[in-house]
């Protein structure tokens, strides 16, 4: 999330529910309370199955929410 988020997202504070198409859901939940003091979101995600069936996030694009302040 560098440059909106100059902190360290730690595995707990991100869950992630992949769908069939390759979309994701992401919840942040920083301890920090950042992403909802500066209004981060997540615009869109992409992931794909690995050899194995696990999962493998391979990209998240987020920005600031226009309407906060």
């Amino acid at each position: 999330m560098h440059p909106i988020l100059c902190e360290y997202v730690g595995f707990q504070e991100a869950e992630i529910t992949p769908f069939p198409d390759g979309t994701a859901k992401v919840v942040l939940n920083l301890q920090s309370g950042s992403h909802e003091r500066l209004g981060i979101v997540v615009r869109s995600t992409s992931w794909r199955r690995l050899e194995g069936g696990e999962f493998f996030l391979t990209t998240a694009l987020v920005g600031v929410n226009s309407s906060s302040s």
